[in-house]
């Protein structure tokens, strides 16, 4: 990756719906060489998806838990990460370095909901230790985006 396809990089981030031309402009570059660059980008699955992000403030209560396990073994973290992927709610799930070993971010209509599918999915998983629950009452700064330089 070269300096323009860090700046078009940056500027897709943050709006992939600008015209080539719009990019080209912005970058010094003509509309052909910004398509032939973002598809390369997009080859080399540096850019994985081309998507519209929604408010989860306006849809849902958002959740961010963090999980301790009991049992550490490569079966049961694949388990775990196998049954997160498969669950809708689960927007982002990380295993981490630390006293914690994952970090859950979710989704739910309401806190009702939220408790049931913990019981099932957490609380019913002998492996699991514990896990801690924070509900996000507000949002300092989302951004999607990550720094090319």
């Amino acid at each position: 990756m070269d300096s323009f396809d860090r700046r078009l990089l940056d500027l897709v981030q943050r709006n992939n719906r600008l015209t080539y031309d719009a990019l080209g402009d912005a970058v010094g570059l003509s509309s052909s060489a910004v398509r032939r660059r973002l598809k390369q980008l997009r080859e080399d699955g540096v850019i994985i998806a081309d998507v519209a992000l929604a408010d989860p403030a306006k849809l849902a209560e958002t959740v961010i838990i963090s999980v301790h396990m009991k049992i550490e073994s490569h079966e049961t973290y694949a388990t775990l990460s196998e049954r997160m992927r498969d669950c809708p709610e689960v927007s982002q799930c990380y295993t981490v370095c630390g006293d914690t070993d994952f970090i859950i971010i979710a989704h739910f209509g309401n806190l009702t909901i939220y408790d049931g599918w913990a019981k099932a999915k957490l609380m019913s998983d002998p492996a699991i230790a514990r896990y801690t629950t924070h509900v996000v009452s507000g949002r300092i700064k989302y951004d999607t985006a990550i720094a090319t330089e």
